[in-house]
C-alpha cells in the first residue's frame, strides 16, 4: 500500500495519522506525520477486509476523521491512499466570501489484473475516416459476465502507451483527453469496442510499444471522490475504487 499524505494552506502545528485494523483484528499506525509532504509504502500480507481510519488534528480547529473500507481477494497487486488535507472556502458558490473551512480528501484505489475473459487486440495504425485517430487502433472484446467502464468517460475506452528502451517498457505517454464527448454505452458483456491512446490516438514512430488501459466493473471515473460528509468545521470527500490493468504488446513497422 503506498501513502500518499499532504497538507495544503493548514498551520504547520497540523497532524494527520493513518490506522490500520487487518483482517486478523490486530491493528498499527501505519502512518504520524507532522511535515508538509511525504510518501509512505506499506506491504499488505493477509487477504480479507482491512480498516482505514485518517485522523486530523489542528490545534485551531480541532479533530476530525473518516473510516473506509476495502477487501484483498489476492488478486490485487497494488493499493494506493491518498490522503489531501486543506483550507477551503466554506461556501464554494460564493467567491467573495473568506470564511474557510478544514477539508480532507481520502480516496483508496485497488489494482487488480483483468479478466481472463477480457481481451485486447491491436489492430494497426489508423488515422480514421477524416484523419482525426492518428495513433494505434485496438479492439477489447468483453467475454466476461460484467459490464465494463473507462477511465475517463464510462463508455471510451482510452489507455497510455510505453515504449521497448533498452530491454524494458518506459514511460507512460497519453495524448490529449477530451472529457465533453456525447454519452456512449459501456461495454456489456459480449460485445467489442475500439480502444485508442487518449481521445484522439496518437502519432507514434516505428517500434515496440505496450498499451495500458484501465477499465472497471462499475461506474467511476479514475481519481474521482464524492462529498460524504460536511460540518461547521471540517469537510470529507472519499472514494474506494478498483481498477483492473489490461495491456497489449505491440510493433509497428515503417510502413505502417
Amino acid at each position: 500500500m503506498l501513502i500518499d499524505y499532504s497538507v495544503e494552506k493548514i498551520p504547520s502545528t497540523s497532524q494527520g495519522t493513518v490506522r490500520l485494523l487487518f483482517p486478523d483484528g490486530k491493528s498499527a499506525i501505519v502512518f504520524d506525520d507532522t511535515v508538509k509532504q511525504m510518501q509512505k509504502e506499506y506491504h499488505l500480507k493477509q487477504l480479507g477486509e482491512y480498516r482505514l481510519t485518517v485522523t486530523f488534528s489542528n490545534v485551531i480547529s480541532g479533530r476530525d476523521s473518516m473510516e473506509r473500507t476495502f477487501t484483498l481477494t489476492g488478486e490485487e497487486y497494488k493499493v494506493e491512499t491518498t490522503v489531501h488535507f486543506r483550507r477551503e472556502r466554506k461556501d464554494l458558490s460564493d467567491w467573495k466570501n473568506k470564511d474557510s473551512i478544514n477539508s480532507g480528501r481520502f480516496s483508496i484505489t485497488k489494482y487488480s489484473n483483468p479478466s481472463p475473459l477480457v481481451k485486447m487486440e491491436y489492430l494497426s495504425s489508423s488515422a480514421g475516416e477524416n484523419g482525426e485517430f492518428p495513433g494505434p487502433l485496438f479492439l477489447v472484446k468483453n467475454e466476461s459476465k460484467d459490464t465494463l467502464y473507462g477511465e475517463w468517460l464510462p463508455g471510451y475506452f482510452w489507455g497510455t502507451l510505453s515504449r521497448w528502451v533498452d530491454g524494458k517498457y518506459v514511460g507512460d505517454f497519453g495524448g490529449e483527453i477530451c472529457t465533453t464527448w456525447a454519452n456512449e454505452p459501456p461495454l456489456y458483456p459480449g460485445s467489442v469496442k475500439p480502444a485508442w491512446v487518449a481521445s484522439f490516438g496518437k502519432r507514434i514512430f516505428p517500434g515496440k510499444y505496450r498499451f495500458n488501459l484501465y477499465y472497471s466493473t462499475e461506474n467511476n471515473r479514475k481519481g474521482t471522490v464524492s462529498l460524504v460528509y460536511e460540518s461547521d468545521t471540517f469537510r470529507w470527500r472519499s472514494s474506494v475504487q478498483n481498477w483492473h490493468l489490461l495491456t497489449c504488446e505491440f510493433e509497428t513497422k515503417p510502413e505502417e
